[in-house]
C-alpha cells in the first residue's frame, strides 16, 4: 500500500475559507489522536515508520515536502494548503521537510500514541519489511 492524496471540500466566501474533514466521508478511519507540528525552514521532522498506525497529514500553514518510502519506491509530495491531505498507511517511511518558516502540519491518527509502534532506524525498517514479505 502506498501514500494517497485526499482532497477536502473547501467553502470560500468573503469571510475566509472553511475546510471540511469528516470521518467516514473523506477521512477513511476513526480519529483517535490529533497533533500539530511547527518547524523552521529546512527542519526535518518525522523520519520514521509506523508498524500499525495510519496517519493523515495536512499542512494548515506554509509548505512541507513529504518523502514517502515503501522500501522500494520513494515518492515526494508537496503539501501547501489545508484542502489536501496525505494518507500515510502503516509500513511507509515518511519524512517531512519544512519549506517555509513556521509551517504547521496537522496529523490525524487512527491509534493512540504507542512508542513500540515506531521504527526510527532505516535499516530496521528494511528488516521489518523483509519479515512481513517472508
Amino acid at each position: 500500500m502506498s501514500a494517497t492524496i485526499i482532497n477536502f471540500p473547501l467553502h470560500k466566501d468573503e469571510n475566509g475559507i472553511l475546510c471540511i474533514c469528516e470521518c467516514g466521508k473523506n477521512i477513511p478511519f476513526n480519529v483517535c489522536r490529533v497533533f500539530t507540528v511547527s518547524a523552521k525552514l529546512g527542519n526535518i521532522r518525522g523520519d520514521h515508520v509506523h508498524k500499525q498506525c495510519t496517519q493523515l497529514l495536512v499542512c494548515v500553514s506554509g509548505k512541507i515536502r513529504v518523502t514517502c518510502d515503501d522500501g522500494s519506491v520513494v515518492t515526494q509530495y508537496y503539501l501547501d494548503h489545508m484542502g489536501v491531505g496525505l494518507l500515510v498507511p502503516p509500513g511507509i517511511w515518511a519524512k517531512e521537510e519544512y519549506l517555509k518558516d513556521d509551517a504547521v502540519l496537522m496529523v490525524l491518527c487512527d491509534r493512540l500514541y504507542e512508542p513500540e509502534d515506531y521504527i526510527r532506524d532505516y535499516a530496521e525498517f528494511i528488516t521489518f519489511l523483509a519479515s512481513k514479505h517472508s
